[in-house]
């Protein structure tokens, strides 16, 4: 089967080159085609895009995370459609072939897998890229047909079945023609893969096929992303964060491969999200019932 590799672009610069070159190098199950459906980049994208073989496809509407992927799967014509985004690459060259040889299997709608930071990576990405492989199998293969109680699980067994990953994702397309993404600000890869389950659908996780992917944000920044991934996940899934687990991966830092710097710097990461929230909390049960704080709330959060 085809496999067409679909990126949002916006101002990707140097990066989108970096991925160009790693989508061009896979092994066994290169690309047929390389889409990047671009936001209206002002730097040198497009003709990143274009000196790379790529083809452009300008977004002709405001972003949005569900409808981009959306208007870039509708222009690719491959039967196999992987999604990424501009600043993460592959961890191996064969990433593209472990991800297609699901597809052999016509249950299977959509292959997702785990993002690892590079070496030198912020200290709390390397520690959720541990966890990710802590009591979990390397590949696993989600079906409601396995969970007959489904219907009476609680928000996060339900949220842990429908745990997919956009920055590394396959689908296939005639599942995506029935089930596309639809507009969605936010969390659009977990709300897919519940409608994929909920179809009849097998959804995969492999993480033998990692995506190398980080980033270093500011304080306000992650405070900002903790607000809104709160709201989300409460609004659509009925799923609401424990703190607990979030000390669980603080007392990780103790670890002596940890370093002053990474500590600090994971520290910083970990209080905003623990502080937003907490913000969120006190908005739920204080603001929102009385439909206060609403336009505030969605500026604040806006362009994440």
């Amino acid at each position: 089967m085809r496999v067409s590799v679909v990126v949002p672009t916006f101002n990707a610069g140097a990066q989108i080159t970096a991925l160009l070159d790693a989508m061009r190098a896979q092994e066994s199950a290169p690309p047929h085609e390389i889409i990047a459906i671009d936001s209206g980049s002002k730097d040198d994208t497009r003709q990143r895009v274009l000196d790379g073989g790529a083809r452009f496809v300008e977004l002709n509407q405001c972003f949005n995370h569900g409808l981009a992927r959306d208007a870039g799967i509708a222009a690719a014509s491959g039967e196999l459609v992987f999604i990424t985004v501009q600043d993460a690459v592959p961890a191996s060259t064969d990433c593209l072939a472990r991800f297609a040889k699901h597809f052999d299997d016509p249950r299977v709608a959509g292959v997702s897998s785990r993002q690892i930071p590079p070496p030198d990576g912020p200290a709390e990405l390397q520690i959720k890229a541990a966890l990710d492989l802590r009591d979990r199998e390397p590949v696993a293969r989600v079906s409601l047909a396995d969970h007959p109680d489904y219907a009476n699980y609680s928000a996060e067994e339900r949220v842990e079945l429908y745990r997919f990953d956009n920055v590394g994702a396959m689908l296939r397309r005639s599942v995506w023609e029935q089930i596309p993404y639809g507009p969605c600000d936010y969390a659009e890869d977990l709300v897919w893969a519940k409608h994929a389950l909920e179809a009849g659908h097998t959804v995969v996780r492999d993480f033998t096929a990692p995506i190398v992917h980080a980033h270093r944000r500011s304080f306000a920044y992650e405070f900002r992303r903790g607000l809104l991934d709160a709201r989300v996940m409460d609004e659509l899934f009925s799923y609401r964060y424990s703190l607990t687990r979030k000390l669980n991966r603080v007392a990780m830092l103790a670890k002596p491969s940890a370093t002053r710097g990474s500590r600090i710097e994971a520290l910083k990461t970990y209080s905003a999200h623990a502080l937003a929230r907490m913000a969120y909390s006190a908005y739920r049960t204080g603001l929102k019932p009385l439909g206060l704080g609403t336009d505030t709330f969605n500026r604040f959060t806006g362009g994440i």
